[in-house]
């Protein structure tokens, strides 16, 4: 055996000792000692030398055996200790609490500190998951699915409960795991049968919204259970209101964190970029209810839904072109940065594709952050056909990007021709982009998706990268 292999499997025997294995590591190890003689052996003389190593730390009273002696009792011992491993390997196995869930998907997921197998298909235990990206579901033994949408981490507790620490689920619940519990930190959600979502934050506040069905929620200080129906939700300690803007409070964060551009910033091989933060840019975003954005959000929310007429949302996005006045543009990018969105479930809404428009009427630039509303929004109307795409006469298509199902984070660009041309056909020094979702959410309550605006003090703003001749 190589030395690296003998000091692999040395390691995973002091891991099994300490009980600290993987669930892939537990698998490895015990078939290796069951079908592996050479590593039992290997193993087996680790077990005796940890023998060896206690009876050396016995009081010295106690008279120490020869060393002819200790070489009799070596070669008697090994047989048996390499049996006592393969015993104690799967006594330790046995000590385990049985599975009481599987991870049945995990759609292009990231892992953090999870202490719980992460492959598709896994068996779990009693433990703790802590998914950073994408959507994953678990499927518990008594029948209900637990679907988790990033950022989130939550404990898997028994076949009828689990408790989310931080983050958002959705829970389907069959009749056979009626009473299916789902803790957070300061609420307890029992199920009766339902479809329902629970987001939470780990200083207390929780939203619970039920999309068919019954749940009991008890709160943490309040007396009896509160009962929501469909189409109910119980919003505990205001935190709908953080997560429309979680920067709200000046005194959380009294300076910026996040990078912020200069005038103009010269990157290489000619590149030149400029954000909304930069001279007259701005963004903002409108939304076809009552609800009034101030344009002074973190974030710039987008939503296309045919299940509720108050909740499609546009985001605007211009630029100050000043720095390139009388320059033709060779080629130019737009980006925009995903952030995490606590508005919406994104189970309910698949890989979703987003169009990108730029404003031809010049005369709508002028358009303010502040009076921004889904009335008076540039190339945009109240009729249905607007929703998700701007008036055509006074706009025009520059690209199109998809952002998969449970994404968090990450940036999405469009470039090309069409962008170039809308560029260098400019004459008043501004260009306004007009961002809509094209795909639609497969029931009521799905994910309003949110970017980065101009305020937000963790990510970058939206940016318009471009190359002049």
């Amino acid at each position: 055996m190589k030395a690296e292999e003998t000091w692999r499997w040395l390691e995973l025997w002091e891991r099994a000792r300490d009980r600290a294995l993987t669930h892939e590591e537990e698998a490895l190890l015990n078939e290796a000692v069951t079908c592996n003689p050479e590593v039992r052996a290997l193993l087996a003389r680790a077990a005796l030398m940890d023998a060896e190593t206690a009876c050396m730390e016995m009081p010295e009273t106690i008279s120490a055996p020869s060393p002819r002696t200790v070489s009799v009792w070596r070669r008697a011992l090994l047989p048996a200790a390499a049996a006592l491993v393969s015993a104690g390997l799967v006594w330790l196995w046995d000590r385990e609490p049985p599975p009481v869930a599987t991870l049945a998907r995990a759609a292009a997921c990231k892992w953090g500190n999870s202490a719980l197998p992460t492959l598709e298909g896994s068996a779990l235990r009693p433990g703790l998951l802590e998914l950073l990206d994408g959507i994953a579901t678990l499927k518990f033994k008594s029948g209900a699915e637990v679907t988790l949408e990033a950022p989130v981490t939550l404990e898997v507790l028994s076949t009828m409960e689990c408790r989310v620490k931080k983050g958002t689920v959705m829970a389907e619940v069959p009749p056979s795991a009626k009473g299916f519990t789902i803790h957070t930190p300061e609420t307890k959600v029992v199920d009766y049968g339902t479809r329902f979502g629970v987001s939470a934050s780990e200083d207390g506040k929780c939203l619970v919204h039920v999309m068919e069905g019954l749940v009991e929620v008890e709160r943490a200080g309040e007396k009896g259970r509160k009962e929501l129906r469909a189409g109910q939700r119980a919003d505990y300690g205001g935190f709908i209101k953080q997560a429309l803007n979680p920067d709200a409070d000046p005194f959380e964060q009294t300076e910026s964190s996040r990078w912020l551009p200069g005038p103009i910033n010269q990157l290489a091989d000619g590149w030149q970029l400029v954000t909304t933060a930069y001279g007259r840019g701005r963004d903002s975003w409108v939304q076809s209810s009552k609800q009034k954005v101030s344009g002074r959000e973190s974030f710039l929310r987008v939503k296309f839904t045919t299940l509720n007429d108050g909740l499609n949302r546009k985001a605007y996005a211009a630029f100050d072109l000043s720095a390139f006045a009388g320059k033709r543009v060779a080629e130019a990018e737009f980006a925009l940065h995903v952030e995490p969105s606590d508005l919406g479930f994104a189970s309910l809404v698949p890989d979703a594709v987003f169009t990108v428009h730029a404003l031809t009427d010049e005369a709508q630039d002028a358009w303010d952050e502040a009076e921004l509303s889904w009335e008076n929004a540039p190339a945009h109307s109240t009729a249905p056909e607007h929703r998700n795409s701007p008036v055509a006469a006074q706009s025009v298509l520059i690209g199109e990007f998809t952002v998969p199902q449970g994404t968090t984070r990450g940036a999405f660009s469009v470039k090309g021709a069409a962008l170039v041309r809308s560029l260098n056909a400019d004459t008043n020094g501004m260009l306004t982009l007009i961002i809509c979702r094209q795909t639609d959410e497969t029931a009521t309550s799905g994910l309003a998706h949110a970017f980065a605006s101009k305020e937000n003090t963790r990510n970058t703003p939206p940016l318009l990268k471009v190359r002049l001749e």
